[in-house]
């Protein structure tokens, strides 16, 4: 039984692909559907008012095509049409400007006698404006990150669910793309893309969600996890593990008096410590690389200056601030 999960800033929602199967019994009359009626006739039951509603019940899910190679060619198409009026303009400057041409006066827009130059500088201007407008779009639309393929198999998964007839088949063919990308997918540390990789954990009761308006149909197969409470805990685990990095060395450099060995023991603490920075948290290489050398700085001049290991308090402290402000 294949299971998917989508996390954004409220919550992480896992859809378990289960099976249905069509039942037998007769439609009823009433207003509300059962979960029969539901059954038999998810395209008319659920459709896409419900798809648009379970769309829109995590940002994960907000999964749509770019069309990157319509983009490109309607791109090609507005360039070319552009390119053609610039020939034009060009011409007609070039057989204004001839000595047998009559004398027209070609350095004015107001007074300027050439019949449809003007409007051709018009067409161009509104041209212009479509196709800028259309490449800001572009680039804009470019910065979104792909969809992740967990996240495209839980909107499968849904489809599944209904026997892939809640939608039309055709209709559902955009999740086979390539070009798919997530509109408001939550910026994640590696730390926490890591346990939402990994089924058993994020699926544990302790971070379940109760109270969410689930439909009946999808109450087996659709649940809700809070994403709180995983942030909390990957925030937690960070924050233990610099406390580790920031207090052990202090015990391991107190007890040593050979100045080769201290400096191993910092270099070893240094590189552990530009990995979690690099690996574990969401910082650019100088943030990381500026939190080492805050973190590397004082007991490395004292370790050259003198053969003990004593470090101030207040250094530590002040590292201790740097990494909890960059795990924020």
């Amino acid at each position: 039984m294949a299971v998917a999960s989508i996390t954004n800033s409220e919550a992480l929602s896992m859809t378990e692909q289960g099976s249905t199967t069509a039942a037998s019994t007769n439609i009823n009359v009433g207003d509300d559907p059962s979960p029969e009626d539901i059954l038999r006739k998810p395209w008319k039951f659920v459709g896409y008012k419900r798809y648009a509603e379970f769309i829109a019940s995590d940002h994960d899910f907000r999964i749509f095509r770019r069309f990157d190679v319509l983009n490109a060619r309607i791109a090609l198409f507005l360039q070319d049409e552009i390119s053609a009026l610039e020939e034009d303009l060009a011409e007609l400057d070039r057989a204004c400007s001839r000595v047998g041409a009559p004398d027209v006066n070609n350095g004015t827009f107001r007074d300027d006698q050439v019949e449809n130059r003007i409007s051709l500088l018009e067409t161009i201007s509104d041209k212009l404006y479509h196709y800028n407008k259309f490449m800001l779009q572009q680039a804009s639309l470019g910065k979104y990150p792909d969809a992740p393929p967990r996240d495209v198999r839980s909107v499968r998964n849904w489809h599944h669910n209904h026997d892939f007839s809640a939608i039309a088949a055709k209709e559902q063919k955009y999740l086979d793309q390539d070009d798919i990308f997530c509109v408001l997918q939550k910026d994640k540390t590696p730390l926490r893309r890591a346990i939402d990789g990994s089924y058993r954990f994020r699926t544990m009761k302790i971070w379940k969600r109760s109270g969410d308006n689930v439909p009946e149909y999808d109450a087996p197969n659709v649940t809700y996890y809070s994403d709180k409470r995983i942030d909390h805990f990957a925030s937690l685990v960070i924050v233990v593990i610099g406390m580790c990095l920031l207090i052990i060395p202090l015990w391991i450099l107190q007890g040593l008096s050979s100045l080769r060995i201290k400096l191993g023991v910092i270099t070893a603490f240094i590189f552990t410590f530009l990995l979690i920075l690099s690996f574990a948290m969401v910082s650019k290489p100088f943030e990381a690389l500026a939190a080492t050398a805050a973190y590397v700085n004082r007991p490395v001049v004292r370790s050259v200056r003198e053969l003990s290991a004593d470090t101030s308090s207040s250094s530590y402290a002040a590292i201790l601030m740097v990494f909890i402000q960059l795990g924020s």
